[in-house]
């Protein structure tokens, strides 16, 4: 593939749930583009490695800015490509499901709104570039290696993991998210919740003695809601060099009768349940091990840390005042 310093890359994902028919959204790309004097380089990628891979392409051949064309996962899938510290931007043209980076951000939801309102904050006309907190998972491999993934939203272990891992691992489950889109994971979360137990677990934060607790939901928010519904970590921002953690103690069906709380920022800090901000957090698992999440996709079942990498990702925030962003 040709490429130029300053171009534009965008990474198609076909499978998104609310895609457009490839031709049209590779037309929108190239106008948006030729409308602010660029030039772009639109891929389809067919699997995650694929957009990790064109990232890494986008940073080494001096891309100004990639836009992933989907859901958060495409997003997700593009950052594991970006070295830290990269020049190039992350833009995003929201397709997905629920698109929590778009909605926390405010985002323009239609394609070439979205994709010119991000053009001109990397020229400085709307916004401007901001350099971000990510996150960073560790996981060890049957080996005893070590590995690691980074985040851009939100990791969690129990009740919220295990329904994004139920959607994954079942067909019927997934056709409710096709046709109900971000309810479908509210259903599978009281599908995994009855008749479950709370998971045990030892937690240590910031290299602090561990403590043992039996849990129903922990997040590691870099960003704050949980979908675009649940605002869990309601003071979280990406520009503050910490993580937000939530976490719920007791049977997985607590965490759900405390949602609609989390709906409208009314979530407590009291008895069973805990918000602070932290750098690292170790969990080590006193039972079985527990579902794990990244960004909305199922994460590695061994997963035992969580890192904060502070300044590391450069994005594109036309709308730099969202609370998120520390406006």
């Amino acid at each position: 593939m040709q490429t130029q310093p300053g171009e534009i890359f965008f990474v198609v994902n076909p499978n998104a749930g609310n895609s457009l028919h490839p031709r049209t959204l590779t037309a929108i790309c190239h106008a948006a583009c030729e409308q602010s004097g660029r030039s772009a380089q639109v891929v389809a990628t067919r699997s995650p490695e694929e957009a990790t891979d064109t990232a890494r392409q986008a940073h080494e051949s001096g891309a100004a800015a990639i836009f992933g064309c989907g859901g958060d996962g495409t997003l997700s899938a593009i950052l594991q490509g970006l070295p830290l510290g990269s020049p190039t931007a992350l833009g995003a043209v929201p397709l997905g499901t629920a698109n929590v980076w778009a909605y926390e951000t405010g985002l323009p939801l239609t394609p070439m709104a979205a994709i010119s309102a991000q053009l001109a904050a990397l020229d400085g006309l709307q916004g401007a570039p901001l350099w971000i907190d990510t996150g960073k998972v560790w996981s060890t491999g049957a080996d005893g290696s070590l590995s690691s993934q980074r985040f851009l939203l939100m990791a969690s272990w129990g009740l919220d993991a295990a329904a994004v891992s139920g959607i994954v691992g079942s067909e019927r489950r997934s056709r409710i998210k096709r046709m109900l889109g971000e309810p479908a994971y509210f259903f599978s979360a009281v599908q995994e919740a009855i008749g479950r137990k709370a998971w045990p677990v030892a937690v240590s934060i910031d290299g602090a003695p561990y403590f043992e607790a039996e849990i129903a939901l922990l997040t590691v928010g870099n960003t704050r809601m949980l979908g675009t519904w649940l605002e869990v970590n309601p003071q979280a921002t990406v520009v503050d060099g910490e993580l937000d953690l939530l976490m719920v103690e007791g049977a997985p069906w607590r965490a759900l009768a405390l949602s609609p709380l989390a709906r409208h920022s009314w979530l407590p800090n009291g008895p069973g349940v805990t918000n602070l901000r932290f750098r690292r957090i170790e969990v080590a698992y006193l039972r079985e091990p527990l579902p794990n999440q990244i960004d909305g996709d199922p994460g590695p079942p061994s997963a035992y840390a969580i890192d904060i990498e502070p300044g590391a990702l450069r994005v594109l925030c036309p709308n730099p005042t969202a609370p998120v962003l520390g406006g």
